[in-house]
């Protein structure tokens, strides 16, 4: 074939006197140039678990606006419409007040803390084989030490293992994600305005619906999981959960065996939240919470049964609204304020895996946060985004 329609090709220049070119075929596959694809959480195993998560399809993904890199978010969850994938997070993540709907990319500011969290890892390690290294050389030629020096030889070898590993990712993450235009995941579809006291609850409508493109996602899609293994030992993870244990303490939950990822499915009524079933180290009746946020990673809150009025003063006069809000929780090093500036539009779960509610703000000293404020997931989903985009569906099992 290649052949044949060479000739055919020759033919036709030597008609327009044209006999100094040369017709060469070659053999290629056509590609769309979409950019890298996000990746899969990883196991315990995995040598970078400590790092990778800002660049997985799980709950959590770092955010930001094209036109507003300095406010950053996360990715509160996904939904499908037919083929195509959506997610959702807080509308004042994306936009000021005034700002036009415009296509976004990964924040720069979160990249390069992402790059040197990276860094800082592998110098962590390299002083780490330092020390080992010399504690090796103390403890050779003295027989009663082979213990300790073999536990040290592991130490380092199991070290410089993931020093490699992590140099390796790094320089994928700098030569795949270091070209913003690389890292737009999507586009703005609806951003209805930021309204207090929204009939008929009075909750904060700050919600924002991103069209995802489905090419960077799909390859390592685990759907609406939040992944558990960053920052809290399984333990002590599960201690918390459990809170004070006896006979009426109602405890129904397990922590996840495939990668600790934690899969949302169903949606905590509105009953469900001003009655919670468990208790917590002091015996006063709780409902835990658990979230996956860009700046503070995986924490563990306590849901108030009682939702708060707040009012907000600013140059265009008061903003009031309705929040469920959510409370610090945690013992020992764990104990710490459950979101801070950059967790907006983080989803908020419970030990039953259910929805509970997206995280739109809070209040405290600086940017850590003492009270968390969030919008019940019963009426965002129920009453807005599925109302907007009717047939959306939460769950990917099917697929």
């Amino acid at each position: 074939m290649a052949y044949e329609s060479s000739q055919d090709i020759l033919s036709l220049l030597k008609e327009h006197d044209i006999d100094d070119v040369d017709v060469a075929f070659r053999e290629s596959e056509t590609r769309f140039l979409a950019g890298p694809r996000l990746l899969a959480p990883v196991d315990d195993e995995s040598n970078l678990k400590n790092v990778i998560h800002s660049l997985t399809t799980a709950l959590g993904l770092p955010i930001a606006g094209e036109k507003t890199p300095e406010s950053q978010g996360t990715m509160g969850f996904y939904f499908r419409r037919g083929n195509e994938l959506y997610g959702v997070t807080a509308r004042h993540v994306l936009f000021d007040l005034d700002h036009a709907n415009k296509e976004f990319n990964y924040p720069r500011t979160a990249f390069v803390d992402f790059v040197e969290s990276i860094e800082a890892e592998i110098g962590s390690l390299t002083n780490h084989v330092t020390h080992q290294k010399r504690l090796i050389d103390l403890y050779t030629g003295k027989p009663q030490m082979a213990a300790k020096l073999a536990a040290a030889e592991a130490e380092v070898e199991t070290a410089n293992a993931k020093i490699h590993a992590l140099k390796d990712f790094l320089v994928m993450v700098q030569r795949d994600w270091s070209d913003p235009e690389k890292r737009v995941i999507g586009h703005v579809v609806w951003a209805p305005p930021i309204t207090g006291n929204t009939p008929p609850y009075g909750y904060t409508k700050d919600v924002c619906v991103i069209k995802l493109k489905k090419v960077k996602f799909w390859d390592n899609f685990v759907g609406n999981v939040i992944d558990l293994a960053y920052k809290i030992d399984v333990g002590d993870f599960m201690s918390m959960m459990y809170g004070r244990v006896d006979k009426d303490n109602e405890i129904d939950f397990e922590y996840p065996l495939d990668r600790h990822l934690f899969k949302l499915q169903g949606i905590l009524t509105a009953e469900e939240i001003k009655k919670p079933t468990a208790k917590d180290f002091d015996g006063i009746p709780v409902r835990f919470v658990i979230k996956n946020g860009y700046k503070t990673a995986t924490t563990i809150g306590r849901m108030s049964r009682f939702e708060s009025k707040t009012r907000l003063y600013g140059i265009t006069g008061t903003f009031e609204s309705l929040e469920a809000t959510v409370l610090p929780y945690g013992k020992n090093q764990y104990f710490t304020a459950f979101s801070r500036g950059g967790d907006s539009g983080s989803i908020v779960g419970d030990p039953k895996r259910k929805f509970v509610s997206l995280l739109t703000g809070g209040t405290g000293p600086s940017d850590s946060v003492d009270i968390t404020y969030t919008t019940p997931m019963h009426w965002l989903w129920d009453e807005l985004i599925v109302v907007k985009f009717p047939g959306a569906n939460l769950y990917f099992d099917e697929n």
